[in-house]
């Protein structure tokens, strides 16, 4: 249903602005003129809105003919040229100024079946009779009053007893350097709807973000010889970042953080960077987490042909405009052969230190984001890992962290304080995944330090492997 909104000037005993004309009998019609300012007219346009039509009076629609479509270029006149006119007339078959469409005599279930459809907001402005008709009739949803500082002491009130009926109340006023004084008006049913509306999107959004912490692993697989620790931090309640470990027994159930003793074969690790946020977001990541667990449930293969199946799937679940970057890898548990694919995502690092010396193995290659080609091809990449190596899997939102400057944390801060605090130490030393779990914390309290206070503005996660033996 479209809304209908009022935006008139009015003076301070009431007096609306009327477009003036030589037959008038009140001479004020440009008296807002003094009051006029930039400031204002951002407010005005902002109020207007980018997308609307206009419901107008005939007298209306012929003074705003005679000069919006020959005025400066402004937004503000784009937008109104670009509107639907509907003009209340007897006369239709003299409308010009277009896009038009004739009001006729049945006047309020026109503007009844009119609000009914499907479109942008009606904006009403300039027309004294036809908005006390749509007050009468409780047509209108919202009245925005510009109230000039000036008494005129002559003309006809806005309203007749001085006020707005009993049904609006006042949702917002604002001040303008000018001295004009915005009041926001709304009809009080609408008030109370967009309370329920809100309150009901609140918790749709609680309970998505409920499902989304239930994605991620409640705990980690222990395997023997390795530490491991994730976080994400979303931008938002609902955030659009994923990531998994998952315990991988050959000839067994896949579980995610397993606690049994070293009962892995292989560690599966995943990271992904689904575009967009919120809802919309958090439903792709639960189509992202169905289909990864469904290929690891399939047993051992190539990770580019079940990489090459999440793609079809999640293209087959989403909009085309819907796409993650994704990084997945399988570990062998015993031989520390780390397979991997690489979907359009920040490479993961794997820095090694030999001879005193670090070393950055960047795992890149793959294939393109998931999602986005129905048919892409994804290419099985290998790397040995060995004791002391350290795997580095995060989104953007960490190693793109902005300070108030807008200048980047950076891959290249995120990897040299790595490597600064490879041997960082956590307080309790029987903690399983100790160093993991210290050098993931200090990387967060880095990019926060980075960022300086700055908002963040994307989600934030970070997954950590170490190699100990």
């Amino acid at each position: 249903m479209r809304k209908l909104k009022i935006i008139e000037h009015i003076s301070l005993d009431g007096v609306p602005q009327i477009t003036g004309g030589p037959e008038d009998d009140f001479p004020y019609g440009d008296w807002t003129a003094t009051f006029r300012s930039p400031a204002g007219l951002q407010i005005v346009t902002e109020i207007y809105g980018k997308t609307f039509d206009v419901l107008i009076g005939r007298r209306t629609y012929d003074v705003w003919a005679g000069f919006w479509p020959k005025a400066p270029k402004s937004p503000i006149g784009d937008r109104l040229n670009a509107a639907t006119k509907y003009v209340v007339t007897h006369r239709p078959e003299t409308l010009e100024w277009g896009p038009f469409e004739a009001i006729g005599p049945d006047l309020v279930d026109s503007i009844r079946r009119l609000k009914a459809k499907n479109g942008p907001a009606l904006i009403v402005a300039g027309s004294l009779s036809l908005i006390s008709m749509l007050l009468e009739h409780g047509l209108a949803d919202e009245v925005v009053l510009l109230v000039n500082p000036i008494v005129l002491g002559k003309g006809k009130r806005f309203f007749a007893d001085g006020t707005l009926p009993r049904t609006f109340a006042l949702g917002s006023s604002k001040a303008l350097p000018s001295g004009i004084l915005v009041n926001v008006y709304k009809l009080i049913p609408t008030l109370a709807e967009e309370a329920v509306s809100r309150a009901k999107l609140e918790r749709e959004i609680e309970i998505a973000r409920e499902v989304q912490e239930r994605l991620f692993p409640q705990t980690f697989p222990n395997v023997a010889g390795l530490e491991m620790a994730a976080h994400c931090r979303p931008a938002q309640i609902v955030g659009g970042d994923y990531y998994d470990l998952i315990s991988i027994p050959d000839n067994s159930p896949t579980e995610t953080g397993s606690a049994a003793g070293g009962n892995c074969d292989r560690l599966g690790i995943a990271i992904g960077d689904i575009s967009g946020k919120g809802v919309s977001a958090a439903l792709l990541m639960a189509s992202l987490h169905a289909s990864l667990r469904g290929q690891t449930l399939s047993g051992a293969g190539d990770l580019g042909t079940k990489m090459a199946n999440v793609n079809r799937l999640l293209y087959g679940a989403s909009d085309s405009n819907r796409y993650a970057t994704f990084f997945y890898a399988e570990l062998d548990c015993e031989s520390r052969t780390l397979h991997y694919v690489n979907g359009g995502h920040n490479p993961p690092v794997v820095l090694r230190k030999e001879d005193g010396a670090w070393q950055v193995f960047r795992l890149a290659d793959g294939g393109p984001a998931v999602g986005l080609f129905a048919g892409a091809a994804y290419e099985q990449q290998m790397l040995h890992l060995l004791p002391g190596d350290i795997l580095l899997a995060f989104t953007d939102g960490i190693s793109e962290a902005m300070n108030a400057a807008e200048d980047e944390w950076g891959e290249d801060r995120m990897i040299a304080e790595a490597q600064a605090h490879a041997d960082l130490n956590a307080t309790d030393l029987n903690a399983p995944g100790l160093n993991a779990t210290a050098l993931l914390q200090h990387l967060f309290r880095a990019a926060d330090t980075f960022a300086a206070g700055a908002p963040q503005h994307d989600d934030m996660t970070l997954v950590v492997l170490r190699i100990t033996g």
